[in-house]
């Protein structure tokens, strides 16, 4: 169904506030408490983050593994924010297309592919309505980003759209029935590690069945759950034993991770 004049001028404003939120709140700086001391942008700043995500992500060479497999090296990673995962998928010997909302986010990815002497290519884009024909794309990636868009399924769509036929896609979206959510609601903390001010203007949480049926439209669908907390959690995340860590993860993890093709 069309969107009426007034729906549509509500929905610009929302991808506004998104925008504007996510200009304001780099994501990945949540790995930087401890070096306040770092400039933005530096290659210090860079591999701090970059190791980081190697340490907390730590899921990412499967999700990798599976898109080499896709019918092209091809990449478009919806919402790359900084650029760090595009990064590694660009050293993986994909052909990275960056696409998002912020253009904070997308001068800082430009910055760290220059650093590292990497070609890529970002732009400024909504995850729905992506800017590209039919077809494109061997693969998709897109991390943590559907779940703070108005209408995530129509994210989803758009992927499907992009993708050429056997193509291959990896989402993250956040799982309702995780113990990160449960903490979040009883303490009433943002869950964009909001700095000062309101968090994220649009966040979902999801149950499996309800991404089943956003992903109906690929031909295979698999579901993995992992990530019971991260950075956020301080030093527990040290304490726990990685073994109970890994076994909660699959079972209460904070990301769903959907392995899809077309």
């Amino acid at each position: 169904m069309a969107l009426n004049a007034k729906d549509e001028i509500s929905q610009a404003h929302v991808f506004q506030d998104i925008a504007e939120f996510w200009e304001f709140q780099l994501n990945n700086e949540i790995y930087l408490r401890n070096h306040s001391d770092v400039i933005r942008g530096s290659k210090e700043y860079f591999e701090i983050i970059l190791s980081a995500r190697q340490k907390f992500i730590y899921y990412f060479r499967p999700m990798i593994n599976y898109l080499k497999e896709g019918p092209s090296k091809n990449l478009l990673e919806v919402g790359c924010g900084m650029g760090t995962d595009s990064l590694v998928f660009e050293r993986e010997g994909f052909n990275v297309t960056g696409i998002d909302l912020a253009p904070a986010h997308l001068s800082l990815a430009e910055k760290l592919f220059g650093l590292y002497r990497l070609s890529g290519s970002f732009t400024v884009g909504n995850a729905q309505i992506l800017p590209f024909p039919s077809d494109t794309f061997g693969c998709v990636y897109s991390f943590g980003v559907l779940h703070h868009t108005p209408e995530p399924k129509k994210g989803i769509q758009e992927i499907h759209r992009v993708l050429m036929p056997k193509g291959r896609a990896v989402i993250m979206l956040y799982y309702k029935w995780s113990l990160n959510n449960l903490a979040h609601f009883l303490t009433g903390r943002g869950y964009e590690n909001v700095k000062e001010g309101a968090d994220a203007p649009v966040t979902y949480r999801f149950g499996k069945s309800e991404i089943e049926k956003m992903c109906r439209g690929f031909s295979a669908c698999d579901i993995q759950t992992q990530y019971l907390f991260g950075a956020g959690w301080g030093k527990l995340y040290n304490i726990v034993p990685k073994p109970i860590y890994l076994l909660l993860s699959k079972l209460i993890g904070w990301h769903l991770v959907i392995y899809l093709q077309k």
